[in-house]
């Protein structure tokens, strides 16, 4: 039977429908959850002990120090979650956590190079903005500018993060957990970007239900158990029991205020049972946005984009020499243009002396010759030759002494 034009614009939207319904059999990996409960684990256990160390020694920078090392821990151990769902996503046999922790070791730092190159686009691009806008201060004409360069510059910087927080850092992780090294990453989402904006969105914006909707039916069977079994806690072991419905305050009072045992185990389960239920969702999402990579990535060639991206670097760096190349002759020619003009017209009024030839010794005896002491003095008011036996000038008659 044949398919109306409808069903068949409405096919690749019911498969990429179902397909990301299968996300949600992410919490049967065993191994991804208990890496992921690892990771926020240690994370909070960093914070706990820097956190400790920052208020013995009163520094803030160990804090600072400890909220780093948090962030590293969660950032490679989510990634090896990642790598982990991105394998069961593409129907493969999961690595075990060691194999996926080194497999994050050696290729997330991926993941903060190509944040950072984004960053530097939307820089730029703020940059050009603002240059446009200095421009149309000027009088007369800036606001005749200013009616086209407002609207323009607020489409492109709208674009430019929209796709920025929609396609390059959610699809950034799956590219790089698929092995792709960071200029391929860079191709891909520039041609995902232009080709597949609209899929990618729908997915995501699907997606984000899911994750929602799922979420929402966890913390919901957990926050009425969580409220009943609070309630059976303080009526049969005591009110300190219940102190984790408190808060932090709470737990300030269980571990610094001289709380009791119960109170403090009570917060140490409520806080596991609260993470365990953060686990399957981020979970969900994670295997989600690996199925959202795979989705809007097949069928498409990149070796295009790829070679494209490679001519444009390779232009980019070629202008770079031609610009180094012109600002080194540059400085050549104002070094030689400074020495011409400081030691040119010295040199050109004072030519060197010839080299002084050297005068045979005579001796003392021979001829009755002056010495070179007599031959060089001379009258102080004619300026004739005179010797130092002399006492009066034999020219001008000038008494010498």
């Amino acid at each position: 039977m044949t398919q109306t034009a409808g069903e068949q614009r409405s096919a690749p939207l019911i498969a990429a429908l179902d397909s990301l319904l299968g996300a949600a059999s992410a919490f049967k990996n065993l191994r991804a959850i208990a890496l992921m409960a690892l990771t926020f684990f240690a994370a909070v256990l960093v914070s706990v002990v820097f956190g400790f160390l920052a208020r013995a020694v009163g520094s803030a920078a160990v804090a600072f120090l400890g909220g780093l090392v948090a962030f590293v821990v969660v950032f490679y151990g989510a990634n090896g979650v990642g790598i982990m769902m991105m394998r069961e996503a593409q129907g493969q046999a999961a690595p075990g956590i060691a194999d996926a922790v080194l497999q994050s070791l050696f290729s997330s730092h991926r993941l903060i190079a190509v944040a950072i190159l984004e960053g530097l686009i939307v820089l730029a691009a703020v940059i050009v903005v603002a240059v446009l806008l200095f421009v149309c201060k000027i009088p007369v004409l800036g606001p005749l500018l200013f009616a086209v360069v407002y609207p323009l510059s607020a489409v492109v910087l709208g674009m430019l993060v929209f796709a920025l927080f929609y396609i390059m850092l959610p699809l950034a992780g799956p590219a790089v957990w698929t092995g792709s090294s960071t200029f391929q990453v860079i191709a891909r989402l520039n041609m995902l970007a232009r080709s597949r904006l609209i899929a990618v969105i729908t997915q995501q914006v699907i997606l984000f239900f899911i994750v929602a909707f799922i979420a929402g039916i966890i913390f919901s069977v957990v926050m009425i158990g969580f409220m009943m079994a609070t309630g059976l806690s303080a009526s049969i072991i005591g009110s300190d029991s219940a102190m984790g419905m408190r808060g932090f305050g709470g737990m300030l009072g269980g571990f610094g205020m001289g709380g009791s045992g119960h109170m403090a185990a009570g917060m140490i389960g409520g806080g596991l049972l609260m993470s365990v239920a953060a686990v399957i969702p981020a979970l969900i999402a994670t295997k989600g946005v690996c199925i959202v990579y795979l989705n809007v990535t097949s069928g498409l060639d990149f070796s295009q984009a790829e070679a494209e991206l490679q001519s444009g670097m390779e232009a980019v760096k070629k202008k770079a020499e031609e610009a180094r190349e012109r600002a080194r002759e540059m400085a050549e020619q104002a070094r030689a243009n400074q020495a011409a003009a400081s030691g040119g017209p010295a040199a050109a009024a004072a030519p060197a002396a010839p080299a002084a030839v050297p005068t045979p010794a005579v001796p003392a005896a021979a001829a009755g010759a002056p010495s070179p002491a007599q031959s060089a003095s001379s009258c102080p008011k004619c300026h004739a030759a005179v010797t130092a036996d002399d006492k009066f000038c034999g020219e001008c008659g000038h008494r010498l002494s």
